[in-house]
C-alpha cells in the first residue's frame, strides 16, 4: 500500500513518530510525504512531494491540496495520514474528500488538540476529524475524551508518541548527583512554582539537589519565586539545553523526573526521561499517566493546584535510595513497552481496519 503522509513537524519528530513506525509495518510499500520541505534520507521508500521554491504565503497550503490530489491519483496512494489539525490535518482531509481516499487523523499532543482553541473550534475538529476513516490518539484519556463527544471507539487507534532512539540506547546508571530534574519549556501550563512551593516544604527534612532545565516565558518569574522561597541555593537553572547527548547526559545523572503540568498531550520528555533510568512524578493531566504504574515505575498525583500530594510522592523516594533503585529497573523497561515495532503493529492494526 502506498501512503500520503500530509504535515509539518520538526524533521527527527517526523522521523521518529511518523516514518520509522510506518516503514515498519508489514503493509506500507512506500511513503510520500506532503511537505513544505525535504526531511531526513530515512529509506529508499520514502519520497518527499515538496516545492521547489520556498513559500511562507498562506496560498501555498491551496497548492499542497492540489500537489495532494495529483499524488493520490500518480502514485495510486491507498491511505492518507494528516498529522495534526491546522492546517495539515485539514488540508489532509480535504485532499481525501475530494479523491475519495481514506483517510487517517493522527494526533501526537493528546485531546488538547480538539479543544484549545476554543468551543467552536473544537465542534468543527470533531466534525471534520470524526468522519474521517480512522484516528490515532496517544494514549486513553484522549481515547475516552473522543468516544465520550460521540466517535466511534473501533476507528480509534492508541499511538503513543516515541523519544528520539538516542534515548533508546542509553547505558543504567546507579550514580547519580541530581536528585530531582524538571525538563520543559516553562510556562504558566508547566505550572513549576509547584515545584517550588514544595521544595520550600521538603528542605524542613531534605535539601536536594535540583535542575530546572529549559527557557520560557516564565522563567524569571520562577527564578523569583526560588528566592522568596528560599530553595534558590538548591536548584541549577540551566535554561534551554541543546542536543540530544546533553539531555541524555543531564537526565542520567537525576534520579526523579517531575512534571506539575495543568495539561499535557503525550511528552517525549517523560518517555526520555524514563528512558534515562529516571523515576517520574507527574500530574495527572493527558495520557502522559498511562506508561505510569503508580507506585512501581513511577508516581502520579491528581491535584496540581495542592503540593500536598506532590511533596508525599517525592518524600517516599527522597527517603529512600532502595525504592528509587527499584523503581528505577521498572522505569527502564519503557523501551519494551513504547517502541517502533510496537506502533508498527499498531499502523498494521489500522490499515487491517480500513480494509475490512
Amino acid at each position: 500500500m502506498n501512503i500520503l503522509v500530509v504535515c509539518k513537524l520538526l524533521d527527527h519528530t517526523l522521523y521518529e513518530n511518523v516514518l520509522l513506525p510506518l516503514l515498519s509495518s508489514k503493509a506500507v510499500s512506500h511513503i510520500y510525504v506532503l511537505r513544505d520541505t525535504k526531511g531526513y534520507d530515512v529509506d529508499e521508500r520514502v519520497t518527499y512531494l515538496c516545492p521547489e521554491t520556498q513559500s511562507k504565503s498562506r496560498w501555498r497550503h491551496f497548492t499542497k491540496i492540489n500537489r495532494g490530489i495529483k499524488a493520490v491519483r500518480q502514485y495510486k496512494i491507498g491511505v492518507i495520514i494528516g498529522v495534526l489539525n491546522t492546517p495539515h490535518g485539514y488540508i489532509g482531509r480535504t485532499i481525501a474528500m475530494l479523491t475519495h481516499t481514506p483517510y487517517v487523523h493522527m494526533t501526537i499532543a493528546g485531546h488538547r488538540e480538539f479543544w484549545v482553541d476554543g468551543p467552536i473550534l473544537e465542534k468543527i475538529n470533531l466534525c471534520v476529524f470524526g468522519k474521517g476513516t480512522a484516528i490515532t490518539v496517544t494514549g486513553s484519556q484522549t481515547e475516552q475524551y473522543l468516544v465520550k463527544k460521540g466517535i466511534r471507539r473501533e476507528m480509534l487507534f492508541i499511538l503513543p508518541n516515541l523519544p528520539n532512539e538516542t534515548f533508546t540506547k542509553v547505558q543504567h546508571n546507579e550514580n547519580r548527583s541530581y536528585d530531582i530534574i524538571s525538563f520543559s519549556r516553562i510556562d504558566l501550563n508547566k505550572n513549576l512554582i509547584l515545584l517550588i512551593k514544595a521544595l520550600a516544604r521538603l528542605k524542613k527534612k531534605y535539601r536536594p539537589n535540583v535542575i530546572i532545565a529549559g527557557d520560557g516565558d516564565q522563567l524569571e518569574n520562577i527564578k523569583v519565586a526560588a528566592q522568596e522561597y528560599s530553595v534558590a541555593d538548591m536548584i541549577d537553572f540551566l535554561g534551554y539545553v541543546n542536543g540530544f547527548e546533553n539531555k541524555v547526559k543531564l537526565l542520567s545523572d537525576s534520579k526523579i523526573f517531575i512534571s506539575c503540568s495543568k495539561g499535557e498531550g503525550f511528552p517525549v520528555s517523560l518517555l526520555e526521561a524514563m528512558n534515562c533510568g529516571c523515576v517520574p512524578v507527574v500530574s495527572n493531566v493527558g495520557d502522559i499517566v498511562d506508561v505510569i504504574r503508580d507506585g512501581k515505575n513511577g508516581y502520579v498525583f491528581n491535584d496540581f493546584n495542592d503540593e500536598t500530594e506532590f511533596v508525599g510522592c517525592l518524600e517516599k523516594l527522597l527517603s529512600d535510595e532502595s525504592r528509587i533503585s527499584a523503581m528505577r529497573q521498572e522505569a527502564y523497561k519503557i523501551k519494551d513497552e513504547i517502541s517502533v515495532a510496537n506502533n508498527g503493529k499498531v499502523w498494521d492494526d489500522v490499515f487491517s481496519y480500513i480494509r475490512h
